[in-house]
């Protein structure tokens, strides 16, 4: 039995292991932590975490562990899994970093059996220092192979890091296992004499990547700048204005930013529901995005103008107005790439002035503390009282730090570069490095590509398949051509493209995996076991069906009209025929305080709140009498119904309405959802209508209407709401 060696036992390390026993190899496992997970081990930390000279991390934490306390994916559960280990009955659609350690936990315990060496063999806290490729090996061995014997081994060494000790041997395959994220890339002004940990002055602000924030908590009262436009800035923003005095988010560039939740129309899938062709359903954003609506045709490498505008413009679908009416406004180049990040709070956080978004790049830090900025204005920027810079701004794979000169050269390696540092066949091989295999060098959780990968690497490793010379050559020109592109795509190859490309090598040529039921692109779909397969299927369908059941309405109701508008309301009375008016100005808060509610963390930016709504206006009750109105009530989601509450003296009171809505749309000049409620006053019976036309996630129209019946009321009041643009 061959040994393969695989370097690190993260989420990539795995999938690899246990393909490579499937096809008769014996991997061999090398993670420099304690315990398996890398990226996705939890942090025992509840402090910030930063590792110098007189504070190391802490000795429970993984090395690797980038993730903060709270965070959870930003993909779904149906995309971050394997091809053929479904996630366990409970877990959460996007699920928590704790969820995703046990699942890759129980991943390695059912598939690698550490407790049996001739099956596979874990060697942990032992840091791999140096891969060599050999030029000559055992002869037999290479056969077995079936490669020439002058490029089949490699030469592993490493550092068992509990002992201190150095080890060498001879391995007949390789699998780099060990991720992009590995190594923080900082502004490029910083230097060592940068960071104020040293500064004893404490007018420079403490800097810091990510990879070392873990909690709100640490930055109470401070003022804090958030550096990057990735997800991990939105998130990370978003997260620490639970504590923070002031938030600043600068942008290299501006993202559109979508929820994890958006909506798409779908066929109905419910029997119950005849009388519509179609219906809004709600899906988690990859299930939505990430859709085959025609036969794969090959990847496209080159993004043209007009390929960028039509991407463009199919995401300002989805999002609608509200991120253009709102201070971070929308991307204004579309003849550029389009660059997606995900986040539930980010945007209404800024329409709320929680968070203050800029557009430019971070400089320099000047000695009295002011962060200088390029904003592309004929005047830099400067932003003074910063206590903390956070700099999500990316990373960069560490391959230089054990791989060859050799075979660094080989690869056409670039450091540097943190879009594609490599030029891979299929993102995973190389002619000239037999044997050797990457495995998970790709940004983003897309467990999929890693086990497609893992299986290309087994299969090839194990002589069962064979890759012809000018398909190598064809895949190494899509490789480089993707690395030389100008202005690159957000990455480098688009994830269902390169899942079905990868398919196609595996089943050489046939490409009839890739097909799915909905056209959704999802792992377990990307298998030979049929009943694995139709067991996803059954789990889509219950997942579409939840999504046009109308539970989830209430939540994307109230999300899209966050906000400022104005409203008319026109009041008759129906037994005088006398007409009243109303006209003013409402707003929709989700993140507010009342005085007495100061000292509450519950009133806290990010933690759950109901939506408050402010309604300001003058009310015409005859030519000669006006006088000015307010009102407040409260929204607030419960189970599958919108619920309004009265607000008297400053808190809420008794339930107003509870609305439920009607997943079906009507189309009467765009796409309206419509929910009813009856709510008995006293002797008075209210039967509310809500009408909201839907923009993308944001609504542009809100029409309320009511009948009011009882022994002293007999009126209809129609209100009309419609959005106040945005002061530019």
């Amino acid at each position: 039995m061959i040994d393969v060696a695989i370097i690190g036992a993260g989420s990539a390390g795995l999938v690899a292991a246990r393909h490579l026993i499937s096809a008769g190899l014996r991997p061999v496992l090398f993670e420099a932590a304690k315990t398996i997970g890398g990226a996705w081990t939890p942090s025992s930390a509840t402090v910030l975490q930063t590792p110098s000279p007189g504070n190391k991390q802490n000795d429970d934490d993984h090395p690797a562990s980038k993730m903060w306390n709270g965070m959870r994916t930003n993909l779904s559960k149906y995309t971050c899994q394997f091809t053929d280990f479904p996630w366990p009955e409970g877990t959460s659609t996007f699920p928590t970093v704790e969820e995703m350690h046990d699942y890759l936990q129980s991943y390695s315990d059912t598939f690698l059996h550490d407790d049996d060496p001739s099956s596979c063999e874990f060697l942990m806290q032992c840091r791999v220092t140096n891969i060599e490729q050999l030029q000559s090996c055992d002869t037999a061995a290479a056969a077995a192979l079936g490669l020439d014997s002058e490029e089949a081994n490699y030469k592993v060494e490493w550092l068992d890091i509990d002992t201190q000790t150095t080890h060498c041997r001879d391995f007949g395959g390789v699998v780099i296992a060990s991720g992009f994220f590995h190594t923080p890339c900082m502004p490029s002004f910083l230097n060592d004499n940068t960071n104020s940990n040293n500064d004893s002055s404490g007018k420079t602000p403490q800097i810091i990547h990510s990879s070392q924030y873990r909690t709100h908590n640490h930055f109470k009262d401070k003022n804090v700048a958030v550096v990057g436009g990735s997800f991990s800035s939105l998130e990370i923003a978003a997260d620490v204005s639970k504590s923070a005095a002031r938030v600043v988010s600068i942008l290299p560039s501006i993202p559109w930013v979508i929820p994890r939740w958006i909506y798409k129309f779908h066929p109905l899938l419910s029997p119950e529901s005849v009388g519509s062709t179609k219906t809004i359903t709600i899906l988690p954003s990859d299930l939505a995005l990430y859709q085959r609506t025609q036969p794969f045709q090959g990847e496209v490498t080159e993004l043209t103008p007009e390929i960028c505008q039509e991407r463009h413009q199919y995401v300002q679908s989805l999002v609608g107005r509200k991120q253009r009416s709102s201070p971070l406004g929308e991307p204004t180049n579309w003849n550029e790439p389009t660059i997606v990040a995900i986040s539930d709070e980010y945007v209404d956080l800024v329409n709320e002035e929680k968070i203050h978004a800029i557009q430019g790049r971070l400089v320099g830090i000047d000695d009295d503390g002011r962060l200088q900025l390029d904003t592309n204005c004929d005047t830099s920027d400067a932003l003074s009282d910063i206590d903390y810079v956070i700099c999500a701004t990316g990373y960069k794979p560490n391959l230089h730090n054990f791989l060859s000169s050799e075979i660094l050269s080989k690869l056409d390696y670039d450091e540097e570069d943190k879009f594609s540092p490599l030029t891979l066949a299929y993102n995973t091989l190389h002619p000239s490095l037999p044997n050797l295999a990457f495995c998970g060098l790709y940004k983003g959780p897309y467990m999929g590509v890693m086990d497609l990968q893992a299986q290309l690497a087994a299969k090839l490793m194990s002589g069962s398949i064979s890759i012809e010379d000018e398909a190598y050559k064809s895949a190494l020109k899509t490789s480089e051509t993707m690395r030389k592109s100008k202005p690159r795509q957000q990455f480098p190859h688009f994830y269902p493209d390169l899942m079905d490309t990868l398919v196609q090598v595996l089943n050489q040529g046939d490409s009839s995996d890739c097909d799915g039921k909905f056209g959704i692109v999802v792992p377990p779909l990307y298998q030979k076991d049929e009943r694995l397969r139709e067991q996803c299927r059954l789990d889509l369908e219950r997942e579409i069906k939840r999504g046009q059941d109308g539970s989830r309405m209430p939540k994307l109701v109230l999300s899209s009209i966050l906000g400022n508008w104005s409203y008319d309301r026109k009041i008759v009375h129906l037994q005088s025929g006398k007409h009243e008016h109303v006209s003013g100005t409402v707003k929709y808060s989700k993140y507010w305080t009342r005085d007495s509610d100061e000292d509450d963390e519950a009133a806290s930016p990010g933690v759950h709140n109901p939506v408050l709504y402010r309604e300001d206006g003058v009310y015409e009750f005859s030519p000669t009498q006006k006088f000015d109105v307010f009102r407040e009530y409260e929204y607030e989601v419960k189970d599958d119904a919108l619920e309004i509450y009265f607000v008297e003296g400053g808190k809420r009171a008794h339930m107003f309405l509870s609305l439920k809505f009607v997943p079906t749309v009507e189309e009467e000049g765009g796409q309206w959802v419509k929910a009813t409620s009856d709510h008995l006053c006293i002797k008075d019976l209210y039967s509310a209508t809500f009408r909201v036309r839907l923009n993308g996630l944001s609504a542009s129209e809100i029409i309320i209407k009511y009948r009011v019946k009882g022994p002293a009321k007999d009126y209809e009041s129609t209100t009309i709401l419609t959005p106040v643009a945005a002061v530019s």
